[in-house]
């Protein structure tokens, strides 16, 4: 059963988390030393366990396990859309890095931070599992086509096969399953403690969005023409476009839902990170980063009830 009743209050509370994190960053509570060293953290620290908790916090079932690894496969389908998509759309950008920045946020949305916690307010548990395993699929093509993305142009941006199996994403979805399909639960402070620092992930990310908007002069903000084509595509074009796929191809009604729930998110955070990191497009970056998740606000819910319109015509 979809409680869009959950998700709009979850968007809402994100966004007034936003709020709060613009107002501290320009009253100079938050700065921007600070700033990286938490976005290192919830990374590093947040993400990892808010993976294995959505993991190992359901009752373990066979049909559940299948069904995960089901998301997994058809996550490569979508990102793959997103992907041709985001090409297409990015062509006429004159500037190079501003092509890479703008495919890069077309592609990844921000399923690791954001994406779970609304999952969870749409499906309860069950909607984190399934999120989780999405991960796999985010990680194995950011640490991929991602990085092979920005590295276009560029010698000193190496892309790792390494990186694809052993990532701050794929470790904790390994070790989540393993705690899944554990006969035994592990003891109740062990779990508190993953459950704590997981829920310190949505509203980090959040924090670290709104010093970023913080930082961006309004004018700068709202008046590039380039980011809100982003902002249209990733939040309105590519959801609309997965639902009526996803509907087509006769899958699930709560598969439908699933998948235009995380192609609706904002663009990642790891396109701002990266783009400061590697000095591209940063500040195009912050801005198609920080306007997807203030619209988001009203997109996400609205395309839950798009996909609502279009499975009842089915």
């Amino acid at each position: 059963m979809i409680n869009t009743t959950d998700l709009l209050y979850t968007v809402i509370t994100l966004f007034i988390i936003v709020i709060v994190s613009c107002i501290a960053t320009k009253a100079k509570l938050i700065n921007d030393m600070f700033t990286k060293g938490f976005s290192t953290f919830i990374i590093c620290v947040a993400q990892p366990f808010m993976i294995m908790s959505s993991l190992s916090g359901i009752e373990f079932s066979y049909e559940n396990l299948k069904n995960g690894f089901t998301v997994t496969g058809l996550g490569f389908i979508s990102l793959g859309i997103c992907a041709a998509v985001g090409f297409l759309v990015t062509k006429p950008f004159k500037n190079l890095d501003d092509r890479k920045i703008g495919t890069f946020g077309l592609v990844f949305a921000n399923t690791g931070f954001m994406g779970i916690p609304v999952l969870k307010a749409l499906f309860g548990s069950i909607g984190g599992f399934y999120g989780a395993f999405f991960i796999i699929t985010f990680h194995a093509v950011l640490w991929t086509y991602g990085m092979i993305l920005l590295a276009k142009g560029r010698s000193d941006i190496k892309v790792r096969p390494l990186n694809l199996l052993f990532n701050f994403g794929t470790i904790p979805v390994i070790i989540g399953i393993i705690l899944y399909v554990l006969p035994f639960d592990l003891p109740a402070p062990v779990t508190q403690a993953m459950e704590m620092l997981s829920s310190m992930c949505a509203p980090g990310s959040m924090i670290i969005v709104g010093s970023i908007v913080a930082a961006i002069p309004l004018k700068e903000l709202f008046l590039d023409g380039k980011a809100y084509v982003i902002c249209a595509v990733r939040l309105l074009v590519l959801p609309a476009l997965i639902c009526g796929i996803a509907a087509l191809c006769r899958l699930p009604d709560e598969t439908v839902y699933l998948f235009t729930t995380l192609t609706a998110l904002p663009c990642a955070t790891n396109c701002t990170m990266y783009a400061q990191k590697y000095d591209i497009s940063p500040h195009f970056a912050a801005k198609t980063a920080s306007l997807t998740t203030l619209l988001s606000v009203a997109t996400v819910p609205l395309m839950i009830q798009f996909a609502k319109l279009v499975l009842s015509l089915r």
